[in-house]
């Protein structure tokens, strides 16, 4: 194993090179005329600043007295001039079952964990505001000063121990419950006791990382008996045998600790005090699937708010594997061949939908949607289209070239301040420097910031929206090759790429990895209102979406570094998704009753809720986690898990024919399990058809995305396929290659790739070493990429994925039926039981941004778990092709009927919050019970 980590380092160089480091463009992107609505607050350090991580709760003013999620434990500061950070670590979560109008009886509903402070670390001293000194990737430095002195706190994710610097105060150890014993175990280290049984170990070193002498005590009013210099650290025992480890490690305190990125490689070195001492680090089971050779401290598994266990692991370096032969193979296509018997049939689709976009210039409608969201979404649509008809006809086919030229219009709108016939286009973004990133100008310096395109002012949801442009983009350099030479256009896409992950502190104008968190390996959508319940998570097929584009953008621009970084994150991804996301039964991350739910909705740092930011409907929370349709979304969404979500859950509802949700059922599970009959149900014209999606690109799915499972992810997968193209009469193979300069002019091409992979049906590591040719092509780029523009039309291995789905014509052209007189799917073997497997794999989803149509509001379902509503996030009608009357026909993936309904404007849905809100009071007051 360690022979294999030094040859990856060997033969891969680190990929956290900038790709920029210059200013955005000033006329795309200008300086915005007032302040932000929500700037930075209480912060000593220069540069742009995080927005979407753990501690951004304490970056905005009104979130400082929220608590932080650096996991396992909970923290709060203190409100008052007395210094005090609390800490809180729940045995067990407080859950919430649903009832027959929800998930029903048998299931948890959404679960979270109580703010108690058991043990905090104070002063007696009083201390002026505290700020944040420092920041990097993992955690923040947080001081409070006093007039003779201060307190340093660091905190990172994964701490072992809550520490604290102190300097010329005095230590004081506070408890929301009442402290029963504090008990003096040897020079430095005493036990304490509260009455709730919670066990902490409690110690204090000098400067130098020793333990105090005897000299310093602390009483059973938790005060220390003098003024301290050194550091004071807290741990919570969860059963004797702990005890010896917690004091043996106890000497190295955690500072900060440093990334490293290569080809399917992840390395932490963290950073202590200086104790010869080896650190000890919480784990996540995630971490321990890829950690090489990890040393497991005897400690016991400690229980995060979410995510489930985490462990000690022992050591100041830990070194990390992901399996990227999956990844390396995917392309703008699924890689199955298409049935010969279906092909003309899609085809004439293929050409319909492009004449009807066509017609008096349809497609304004679909990409000129006023939102940087549901605009993005048209983007990839078409681009879908487009690639498509590439397919079926040639790069130079006047059906391809129209339907590029689409998107060549549509992005000068973006990119081109001032471009003619651009109506509908977003309002346009600024470049600020508070925060560091870019801000749609809707909402920017008011309350707009957190409501308007749902929340993209206020940094919330950049991954989701800028994917979306970062894969159409991709996909219109692939189809016409010359526009790598126009140099603002790549600009344009870059800073999107920049805003949402960047990878440098040499770029100065972006915080590093704004959405990505590279502890919890996946990211967070919420970006600087502050939330109790810290950051979240819903729509993880759309986080999969831009990390798959940032492979494609790398991969079409022959940047080899941006592509194997793109392609490392979303191993690491899906890897997250399948283990925290997407349930299987025998999912263990999560109580057992909320696993029977198979997708967690909501996925908050300290609350797991069944359930949407747009309404409470099954469909919602599970079609979410299925769009956009990409090469990428496959490998999250195996086999095993659609089966087991399909019949335990979506086969048992109505799925009207006339409900755009249904499309997104069919082919986010069906299609995995039963392809034929989804693509039968999607080809019926009374079948409505979400609006981010085309009937063409659902049936090509249908009956493409269960053989790409298997080609994927086969051990060694040998594949030769065969496309025909009824214009030009030409066969070619549509070959995803693994190797980085593949290149054929040839009009007939026949070739044939070996993917080699060490497990089947796992993202996780591996622990054969990988054979030379295997090792190859994971370090090689994964996508072949010409370097000429005839060698790019020659060459069909650069089809490298195919995206989200344009809107049905048939569900645009006729209104919709009302619901009393649809008609449900006619399935069959709605009732088969799940086929027992003797397979068992983690399956997790990521989180889905709020993908609600421009007609609908996107809402929260429930309060926060201290028991108060939070904000309410309304996405008002702003035009597009369907004025709000009509929403049935184009309703998105993420339109909620119900809250079209004026008199819901303001209003928690209403389904979710009545349960949700009784709940959490009556969860509360019983909180309070057990601390008195």
């Amino acid at each position: 194993m360690l022979v294999w980590c030094m040859l990856l380092l060997d033969m891969a160089s680190a990929l956290l090179d900038p790709i920029s480091v210059a200013r955005p463009d000033l006329l795309t992107f200008p300086s915005p005329p007032s302040a932000h609505h929500l700037p930075p607050f209480g912060i000593e350090f220069e540069g742009p600043k995080a927005t979407n991580k753990f501690w951004a709760n304490w970056m905005v003013e009104e979130g400082r007295f929220m608590p932080i999620h650096p996991m396992p434990y909970v923290l709060q500061l203190g409100a008052g001039e007395a210094p005090n950070l609390m800490v809180s670590r729940s045995a067990q979560p407080a859950v919430a079952y649903g009832d027959e109008k929800s998930n029903g009886v048998d299931k948890i509903r959404f679960y979270f964990s109580p703010f108690i402070n058991e043990f905090g670390l104070g002063a007696l001293e009083s201390t002026a505001q505290p700020v944040v000194v420092k920041e990097s990737l993992f955690g923040v430095h947080l001081e409070m000063r006093s007039p003779n002195g201060r307190i340093l706190f660091p905190i990172y994710s994964g701490m072992a121990y809550v520490s604290g610097f102190y300097e010329g105060v005095t230590p004081r150890i506070t408890s929301t419950r009442a402290i029963l014993a504090v008990d003096f175990i040897s020079n430095g280290i005493w036990r304490l006791f509260n009455n709730g049984g919670k066990e902490f170990r409690l110690y204090a070193l000098d400067p130098a990382g020793h333990f105090v002498d005897e000299t310093f005590q602390f009483g059973l009013d938790g005060r220390m008996n003098k003024a301290f210099e050194g550091w004071i650290r807290l741990a919570e025992v969860q059963s004797t045998n702990d005890t010896e480890v917690l004091d043996r490690h106890a000497q190295a305190v955690l500072m900060d600790w440093e990334l490293e990125v290569d080809y399917g490689a992840v390395t932490y070195s963290f950073r202590t005090n200086g104790s010869d001492t080896p650190l000890l680090h919480y784990a996540y089971a995630h971490h321990r699937k890829i950690l090489l050779d990890p040393v497991l401290a005897n400690l016991t598994s400690m229980l995060a708010p979410t995510k489930g266990h985490m462990a000690g692991v022992l050591g100041d370096v830990w070194q990390m594997h992901v399996e990227m032969s999956h990844v390396a193979q995917l392309g703008f296509l699924p890689p199955a061949p298409l049935e010969e018997s279906k092909r003309s049939a899609l085809m004439e689709n293929a050409v319909e939908e492009l004449e009807w976009f066509l017609f008096a210039e349809r497609w304004r409608g679909a990409i000129f949607r006023s939102s940087y969201y549901f605009s993005g979404k048209g983007f990839q649509k078409i681009g879908a289209l487009c690639l498509l008809l590439e397919d079926f006809f040639g790069r130079n086919h006047s059906h391809t070239q129209s339907c590029t030229e689409i998107l060549v219009k549509g992005f000068r709108c973006l990119y081109i301040p001032g471009e003619a016939a651009c109506g509908g286009a977003p309002v346009g973004s600024y470049y600020e420097s508070e925060w560091g990133g870019i801000a749609s100008k809707e909402g920017f310096a008011d309350a707009g910031c957190r409501t308007a395109d749902f929340g993209n002012a206020c940094y919330n949801d950049h991954h989701f929206h800028f994917g979306y442009f970062v894969v159409a983009g991709a996909m219109l350099l692939k189809l016409r090759p010359e526009f790598l030479a126009d140099q603002a256009f790549r600009n344009y896409v870059e800073t999107l790429i920049r805003d949402t992950s960047n990878p440098s502190a040499a770029d100065a104008f972006f915080p590093r990895f704004r959405s990505f968190d590279w502890f919890d390996l996946h990211s967070w959508s919420r970006g600087v209102v502050p939330s109790y319940d810290g950051k979240d998570q819903e729509s993880t097929s759309e986080e999969l979406n831009l990390l798959y584009g940032i492979q494609l953008w790398g991969a079409m621009t022959e940047q080899t570094k941006v592509q194997q970084l793109g392609a490392t994150m979303l191993a690491l991804c899906i890897l997250t998704v399948k283990e925290f996301f997407l349930m299987t039964s025998e999912n263990l991350h999560h109580p057992a009753d909320f696993v029977k739910n198979h997708v967690t909705g909501i996925f908050f740092q300290n609350k797991v809720d069944y359930a949407t930011w747009f309404g409470s409907r099954i469909e919602y929370i599970h079609g979410i986690q299925m769009l956009p349709l990409t090469p990428a979304l496959i490998l999250a969404r195996s086999p095993r898990f659609c089966k087991e979500e399909w019949y335990d859950t979506l086969s048992k509802l109505p799925l009207p024919q006339n409900d755009p949700w249904t499309s997104i059922i069919l082919t986010g599970t069906l299609a995995m399990i039963k392809p034929e009959e989804a693509y039968q149900l999607l080809s019926n014209p009374s079948q409505y058809v979400d609006d981010g999606l085309t009937r063409v690109w659902a049936q090509y799915w249908a009956l493409t995305a269960a053989a790409s499972y298997e080609l994927l992810t086969t051990q060694t997968s040998t594949r030769t396929s065969t496309r025909t193209t009824s214009a030009t009469s030409r066969t070619a193979t549509s070959t995803v290659s693994t190797t980085a300069s593949t290149a054929t002019t040839a009009s007939t091409q026949t070739g044939t790739t070996t993917f080699i992979s060490t497990e089947a049906d796992d993202l996780g590591s591996t622990t054969d070493v990988p054979t030379s040719s295997s090792m190859m092509a994971s370090t090689n780029s994964s996508l072949s990429v010409a370097s000429s523009s005839s060698a790019r039309e020659a060459t069909t291995t650069t089809s490298v994925l195919s995206t989200t789905p344009p809107l049905s014509m048939s569900s645009t052209l006729e209104p919709a039926s009302t619901t009393e007189n649809s008609s449900s799917l006619n399935l069959s073997n709605d009732t088969e039981p799940t086929t027992p497997t003797t397979v068992v794999e983690a399956v997790s989803s990521t989180e889905v941004p709020p993908t609600v149509p421009s007609t609908s509001f996107r809402k929260r379902p429930s309060t926060s778990s201290s028991g108060a509503p939070e904000e309410v996030l309304v996405e008002p009608w702003v035009g597009g092709l369907e004025p709000p009357w009509l929403e049935p026909i184009a309703s998105s993936i993420t339109r909620a009927p119900e809250a079209a309904v004026p008199e819901a404007t303001g209003k928690m849905e209403a389904e979710a919050s009545s349960f949700a809100v009784t709940s959490r009071i009556a969860l509360s007051m019983l909180t309070l019970l057990m601390i008195t």
